[in-house]
Order: C-alpha cells, then structure tokens, then sequence
C-alpha cells in the first residue's frame, strides 16, 4: 500500500515547436497516492531533473520528449480500472490540452 511504482510516457509533437507542461493527476478521483513527474533523458530513461508536480519544456517540431511517473501508495488503492488511473497531459502556454494518456493504478 506504501510502495512506489513508476511508469513512462513517450510523446512526438507533430505540430509546431512550443513550450507544454507535463502533469500527472488522478482525474478528479480521491485517491491515496502521491503523484510526481519528470522529463527522461530517452536514451537511459533517468530524469533529467528532480520529479515535481509538473514539468515544463520546448517540444520541438517532430521530436520526442519521454517522462517518467512516480506514484507512491499511501493506501488501498482497489484493482478498478475502469475508475483508479493516472493521466497525464501536456498543455500549452494558454492551458490547451495538447495530449493525454493514461493507466490504471492499484497498490496491491
């Protein structure tokens, strides 16, 4: 129930370079988990910086940015798919969802 588990994210911005924040949240659910994100360098999969609530980078026209998600139980967290998830988006400057994905948590 206490333990951490992480996962990734690999994006590709098909569209014009710009500044997108990277989040991960519970979607509204109340859930007994902390949640922090960091951009990954692709090659090796380590945060190129210390994992926060957010991050904030330049996606460049055609390129790939990578993340890693770290989720730390702080209790039950039942198997319900269909309700228990991480999402994570990627919003411009003006808060415009750009991007999202999403997983299914559970702490046992």
């Amino acid at each position: 129930n206490t333990g951490t588990g992480v996962f990734a994210v690999a994006t590709v911005n098909v569209g014009a370079s710009a500044s997108i924040t990277a989040t991960a949240d519970t979607g509204g659910v109340n859930l007994p988990v902390n949640l922090s994100i960091c951009q990954t360098n692709p090659a090796t999969g380590a945060c190129t910086a210390a994992a926060a609530g957010s991050v904030t980078t330049t996606m460049n026209a055609n390129a790939t940015s990578t993340f890693g998600v770290f989720v730390q139980g702080k209790g039950n967290v039942p198997f319900d798919p269909a309700n228990n998830r991480i999402f994570v988006e990627f919003k411009d400057a003006s808060a415009v969802t750009r991007g999202a994905t999403s997983v299914a948590v559970r702490t046992q």
